[in-house]
């Protein structure tokens, strides 16, 4: 059985004197597909920020890939995918295939760049300007950004909000295809009637605490 690629042990947090996390706790192996789920304010950023180390002074203890995050955060195996992150790509003036040919050669990797769009269903879009796709085609770039990069664990923060529910579908679709490359996906969300099909299991922030979901567990 493999290690686990992300820990999360005994994790409180507090803004202020404000308690956000208390006691949290789970784990991913590599391949997961794990849903963060929970009402708005329950903290899903939160966690996700701290496995992140954008957060600091907490309590408990998070591990990646067996390392503590304060030895090694691991930057360079993460990828990050935001609603914001996405849409800051509209400001390029440049097409799709475009730029992921200048990531590619950023990163010296001399892959063709058919082979990462057509992963994502992108490839009849390659030659679209940035600033003309929906937000389900940026979030889908986001991804291929993220597999140039070879991150080992991906991040998403409410990838299908302002997305139809066929796209939505599709979407989680994509990210459940990254399994097969040891990937493991990390993803907050509010569609979990729709992210079910897809998740290995759902982390659902409660009362500031956490319980884990198996996806057969999982009611709507």
């Amino acid at each position: 059985m493999s290690s686990d690629v992300i820990s999360v042990k005994d994790l409180s947090f507090a803004y202020d004197k404000n308690t956000i996390l208390n006691n949290v706790n789970f784990s991913a192996k590599e391949g997961d597909f794990v849903a963060i789920v929970g009402e708005n304010g329950a903290g899903k950023s939160t966690l996700m920020n701290l496995i992140l180390n954008n957060l600091t002074n907490y309590e408990g203890e998070i591990k990646l890939f067996g390392t503590d995050i304060k030895e090694d955060n691991h930057f360079r195996d993460l990828a990050y995918i935001s609603q914001n992150s996405v849409l800051s790509y509209r400001n390029f003036p440049t097409t799709i295939e475009e730029a992921v040919k200048i990531h590619l050669s950023f990163l010296k990797k001399k892959t063709d760049a058919s082979i990462y769009l057509k992963q994502v269903g992108l490839f009849e879009h390659r030659k679209k300007a940035l600033d003309e796709l929906s937000g389900g085609q940026l979030q889908r770039l986001g991804i291929v950004l993220a597999l140039i990069k070879d991150a080992k664990i991906i991040f998403l923060d409410e990838p299908t909000s302002g997305i139809d529910k066929k796209f939505a579908d599709e979407f989680f679709q994509n990210l459940s295809t990254l399994k097969n490359q040891n990937k493991t996906v990390v993803v907050i969300t509010h569609q979990l009637d729709l992210a079910k099909k897809y998740i290995d299991y759902a982390i659902k922030i409660k009362d500031k605490k956490s319980m884990i979901i198996n996806n057969n567990e999982i009611s709507l």
